[in-house]
């Protein structure tokens, strides 16, 4: 995820998590939150749409 990050940028990884946990109750990372600990908090469904998404972006 964080080589996603990298690569992708902040803004966009961003918008791609907080579309993947919007209908979830995980919630939005935090401004100072590390890519890796955001990570952590995704279920497996959550994780699963937002690699493909950032698949598909990348």
């Amino acid at each position: 995820m964080t080589g996603a990050r990298q690569k992708l940028g902040k803004e966009r990884f961003d918008a791609e998590f907080d579309k993947a946990v919007k209908s979830t109750a995980i919630k939005q990372r935090a401004p100072n939150e590390r890519t890796a600990t955001a990570a952590k908090r995704l279920t497996k469904p959550a994780a699963r749409e937002l690699i493909n998404a950032l698949a598909v972006a990348g």
